[in-house]
């Protein structure tokens, strides 16, 4: 018994004395991982050395890498001398690259604090509204804002443009540096036709987000054109930033006032815009309609009728054609 007792620890101590060996071969790096604001260990943290080019080759190696335990802690084993790349992973932290120089055997550990990443509305409040608050208090408060603004969202995607107004207005309020609040207030009078408002609600969004100016400036253009105003159209033909709608929505101001001619040139910058458009090729046959042209309607009926048969417009184009001489 006494001499299975001894083999038993014999066997026991050599396999100490391997794993000893394997140790020594390398570098020992160990460290901890923290929270930067609260100092808590991260758990789980993925601690990564990559980049180490090994003697006698030109290419980097495999790269190791260790979790960290409850405490925060990571150790790796078994590393060859040089200098690594350091990289720490965790989920809802801002990655941390770094270098760090490995002897052989056990080396200075090396303490990892990391950053949170953000709540995404934390730059666009002003800061001294979360003055006081640890991080909890801050992402619940946060979290509170970012669910009236996912409300006035789904108003928005449902196109009831009253709710959204009305939402953005009462959130604006209370968070005037919030830029995207300006932007819906603006989309939702637009979209309610109180274009003057929708100007102001733009204007608005200029003093919150001042570089924001050029783009403003191009939607404000935009506005004033499908309010009739002709000279703002030019300004965006001649900014580059005329779309096919500016040129359609002049023709249908024309039209109403019925400036036919005037009408008919709009749509046909607009059809030229996109010649795969339906809507101006349709308004150019109501138009031809309009001042007599038989044979101008019938083509444009034809080709309204070509571009999309199953439309509203191509079947009312199929009906007038199923009418005229």
């Amino acid at each position: 018994m006494r001499k299975k007792t001894f083999s038993l620890f014999a066997v026991i101590a050599g396999m100490a004395l391997q794993v000893s060996t394997v140790l020594a071969q390398g570098g020992i790096q160990s460290g901890r991982v923290t929270d930067s604001e609260t100092g808590d260990p991260i758990a789980g943290a993925t601690v990564i050395l990559s980049g180490h080019v090994p003697m006698g080759r030109t290419e980097p190696g495999d790269p190791r890498e260790e979790r960290t335990n409850d405490n925060g802690e990571y150790t790796l084993l078994g590393l060859p001398s040089g200098q690594w790349n350091l990289t720490v992973e965790a989920e809802g932290y801002q990655s941390q690259p770094g270098v760090v120089t490995v002897r052989f055997g056990r080396n200075t550990p090396v303490n990892l604090r990391l950053d949170a990443i953000p709540h995404p509305l934390m730059a666009e409040l002003d800061p001294a509204l979360l003055d006081g608050m640890n991080r909890a208090e801050r992402n619940a408060y946060l979290d509170g804002i970012q669910a009236e603004l996912d409300a006035v969202a789904a108003a928005r995607g449902n196109e009831d443009w009253e709710a959204a107004l009305s939402g953005s207005r009462l959130l604006v309020e209370r968070f005037p540096t919030i830029s995207q609040l300006h932007m819906d207030i603006g989309e939702a009078l637009t979209r309610l036709q109180r274009y003057d408002e929708a100007i102001e609600a733009y204007e608005a969004l200029v003093a919150a987000a001042p570089e924001l100016r050029s783009q403003v400036d191009t939607t404000i253009a935009r506005l004033r054109a499908q309010m009739g105003d002709a000279s703002a159209v030019d300004a965006l033909i001649a900014s580059g930033d005329a779309a096919r709608e500016d040129y359609y929505n002049q023709g249908e101001s024309a039209f109403a006032r019925g400036e036919t001619d005037a009408a008919a040139e709009w749509y046909e910058r607009a059809a030229a815009a996109d010649p795969s458009w339906i809507l101006p090729v349709f308004k150019l046959g109501l138009v031809a309609l309009n001042q007599g042209d038989i044979e101008g309607a019938k083509t444009h009926f034809a080709r309204a009728v070509e571009l999309d048969p199953n439309s509203s417009e191509g079947a009312q184009a199929q009906a007038v054609l199923s009418q005229l001489p």
